[in-house]
C-alpha cells in the first residue's frame, strides 16, 4: 500500500504564496523605479519607505514618524471596522428578507443591483450631504461597498440547501423560520466568508476615500496633506500602509474561516442572486 504524500495545511500554502507574491511585487516596484529614471524626490522605492520608517533623519527621528502614523492608522481602522459591521448587518438582514419573501426580492433586488452600478466617488458626496462629517458618514461610505457582495453571497448560501433537506424539515412540521434557523443559516456560513473576503479589504479603501475627500483625520486625509506639503516619503509610506491594512483585513477573514469552518463545510465561492424557497 502506497502512502499518500504529506501535504501542508491550506493556510500554510496560502501564506507562502502570499509572501512570494509580496516579494515579487516589492522587487518589481524597486526595479521599475530604478529603470524609469524618475526623480527620487517624487518616486520612492520600498527601500525609501523602509528608511522613512526606521532610519532617523536630520529633522526628525524614525520613532517620531512612526508615532505620528499610529493615530492615522487608528482612525482608518475605526472607520473601516464600523463600516464593515454596518455592511455585514445590512447585507445579512437584506439576504434573509430577500430569501424568505419573493415580493421583497422582486422589489429590492433590482434596487440593490442599481445601487451597485453607481460609482462610490459619485455616491460619497451625496452621503456626506445627508449625514455630514463624522464616523457615521465614514461608516456608511464603507458599508456601501460591502453591502452588495455580502447580500449576494449570503443570499446564495441561504438558498444552497438541497431539496431533500428542505423536504425533511417540512415533513417533521418545520416551517419557514425553522428551516431558516436550523438549515439555511448554518449552510450560508461558507458564503458569508466568501463575501467577507471581498468586503473586508474594500472597507479599508472606502474609509480611506472618505477621509481623502471629507475628513482631516486618518490615512486618507494625510495622503492629501502629504501631497500638498510635498512630503513624498510620507505619501508613499501611507500608500503602503493602506495596502497592508487591506491585506491584513483579508488575512483575518481567511484565518477566521479556517478556524471556524475547516472540516465542517466544503469550499464554496458563489455570487449568484438569492432565490426564495417560499
Amino acid at each position: 500500500m502506497t502512502a499518500r504524500p504529506l501535504r501542508p495545511p491550506a493556510w500554510v500554502t496560502t501564506t507562502l504564496c502570499t509572501l512570494a507574491a509580496a516579494a515579487l511585487l516589492l522587487i518589481g516596484w524597486q526595479v521599475a523605479i530604478g529603470l524609469s529614471h524618475l526623480s527620487p524626490y517624487l518616486a520612492k522605492t520600498p527601500v525609501d519607505v523602509w528608511r522613512y520608517l526606521f532610519v532617523d533623519g536630520t529633522g526628525d527621528t524614525a520613532a517620531e514618524r512612526r508615532d505620528a502614523l499610529v493615530p492615522m492608522i487608528g482612525v482608518t481602522l475605526l472607520h473601516s471596522t464600523v463600516g464593515l459591521l454596518l455592511g455585514v448587518s445590512a447585507g445579512f438582514v437584506g439576504a434573509v428578507l430577500l430569501t424568505v419573501s419573493r415580493a421583497l426580492r422582486s422589489i429590492f433586488l433590482p434596487l440593490a443591483l442599481l445601487l451597485q452600478t453607481v460609482p462610490l466617488i459619485a455616491m460619497a458626496p451625496v452621503i456626506y450631504a445627508v449625514f455630514g462629517s463624522g464616523i457615521l458618514t465614514a461608516a456608511v461610505v464603507a458599508a456601501v461597498v460591502t453591502f452588495f457582495p455580502l447580500l449576494m453571497n449570503i443570499g446564495a448560501g441561504l438558498t444552497s440547501s438541497t431539496p431533500e433537506t428542505i423536504d425533511l424539515v417540512r415533513a417533521y412540521g418545520g416551517g419557514r423560520w425553522t428551516l431558516l434557523r436550523f438549515v439555511q443559516l448554518p449552510a450560508s456560513l461558507p458564503s458569508l466568508f466568501a463575501g467577507l473576503k471581498l468586503a473586508a479589504p474594500a472597507t479599508v479603501s472606502a474609509a480611506t476615500l472618505y477621509e481623502f475627500l471629507f475628513s482631516f483625520e486618518g490615512l486618507g486625509a494625510n495622503l492629501l496633506t502629504s501631497k500638498s506639503y510635498s512630503d513624498y516619503g510620507l505619501l508613499w509610506t501611507l500608500v503602503v500602509i493602506t495596502v497592508l491594512l487591506s491585506l491584513a483585513a483579508y488575512g483575518l477573514v481567511v484565518a477566521a474561516e479556517t478556524l471556524l469552518l475547516t472540516g465542517r463545510f466544503p469550499p464554496r465561492e458563489s455570487t449568484s442572486a438569492p432565490k426564495g424557497h417560499a
